[in-house]
């Protein structure tokens, strides 16, 4: 206006204002930009309650991932992409992503643990508790924020392979680790005669899903459900007539299995209507060979489906290592994901990355100590 002087708009605006209802929106790296503009932004947004709130306020993407690196899948509407997060360095030592949690990844190379915060650029090694004498493992089983203490901990489990058919099977042990401490902690968890499976698997093959402060795991006919306060193991039942071809999902406000049929070309949706007691529900039915795609997808030689959610309407469904389809929970189909790295071979885990600034005492001691080991891999997000 003439007249009138030079200052910004934001001049006229309050400080919590600028802080509470605009930066909060923004994603992590333009957060992290506007933290170079002012002193005030830069307090403002450095504090646990606007991290955390800002967290919540990130969408949670599915992550694909490839021989090369980690991916994630962005865009809105028809528009998905595929965009890069994590490129591993030349080598030809298999990669893992182990977990995922608050926007912080755990990845591993051989027997080295990595944990990194792919929006702040900021990676530490992990220590891990110490492998059983023989031929032993030791796996990431679930990774969690611990509301009491506000730690982050992982849930590992070491266990030992008989070598001769002729001995015995040991039980494996259950470590809980808070990031940043070099003591685990060995907890116990109830044993039952009848069982046939470990109470929790790998978190690298079957990430658990967190709702309502617990970690939940479908292990066989039942769930396995760790409380993330108290860190003690329990079993919830599941509908049995859905058989084995069955994954278990994070719908946002209930818990979900998605059941795929025989011949692998329908798959249904139950949901927990009620948690306490146990109450499954029909949700919906997706069926693949109905479904109109341009162009027409080729169902021969598929393997079994992968299902992610995107939000409660949308969804990813990969059949074959180089397509990965679009399209809601009525069956409509709405595109098809491409890669813009040009990639192939991907798989669509059951990991997501809902980004954050989230910083761990961990990052900052290893940089001051000069102790952190190179990670063997590049943060591009």
């Amino acid at each position: 206006m003439p007249g009138s002087s030079s200052v910004t708009a934001f001049d006229d605006l309050p400080e919590w204002l600028v802080v509470d209802e605009i930066l909060v929106c923004l994603p992590p790296k333009d957060v992290l930009r506007c933290r170079a503009v002012r002193k005030s932004w830069r307090s403002g947004t450095s504090t646990d309650v606007f991290i955390l709130g800002h967290h919540r306020r990130q969408p949670s993407l599915p992550i694909i991932q490839h021989k090369l690196g980690i991916c994630r899948v962005v865009g809105g509407c028809n528009d998905l992409k595929i965009r890069p997060v994590i490129r591993y360095e030349g080598s030809l030592t298999k990669f893992q992503l182990q977990a995922a949690c608050d926007g912080l990844l755990i990845v591993s190379q051989q027997a080295n643990f990595f944990i990194c915060n792919p929006a702040t650029l900021k990676c530490a090694s992990l220590p891990r508790p110490p492998l059983r004498p023989r031929f032993s493992f030791i796996h990431v089983v679930g990774f969690y924020r611990h509301h009491t203490s506000g730690e982050h901990r992982i849930l590992w489990v070491s266990y030992t392979k008989p070598i001769r058919i002729y001995e015995t099977f040991q039980l494996p042990d259950y470590f809980i680790h808070a990031v940043g401490s070099s003591q685990p902690r060995c907890i116990q968890w109830p044993t039952v005669s009848e069982q046939k499976y470990f109470p929790a698997t790998r978190s690298a093959d079957c990430p658990p899903v967190h709702h309502r402060g617990s970690l939940h795991w479908l292990m066989g006919l039942n769930i396995t459900v760790f409380d993330t306060v108290a860190e003690t193991f329990r079993q919830m039942r599941r509908p049995t007539q859905l058989g084995d071809m069955v994954s278990l999902l994070d719908m946002g406000e209930a818990l979900a299995l998605c059941h795929v049929a025989p011949d692998c070309a329908t798959l249904d949706v139950w949901v927990l209507q009620d948690y306490d007691a146990g109450t499954w529900g029909f949700h919906y039915r997706i069926d693949l060979l109905g479904m109109e795609a341009s162009p027409p997808i080729n169902w021969m030689f598929q393997s079994i489906p992968r299902m992610a959610l995107i939000n409660e309407r949308e969804l990813l469904i990969q059949r074959h290592i180089h397509h990965l389809l679009h399209c809601d929970i009525d069956g409509v189909f709405l595109g098809n994901v491409e890669s813009e790295e040009r990639l192939s071979c991907w798989t669509l885990t059951r990991h997501c990355l809902q980004e954050s600034m989230i910083s761990l005492p961990l990052f900052e001691m290893q940089e001051e100590e000069a102790v952190n080991q190179e990670p063997p891999f590049s943060i591009v997000l």
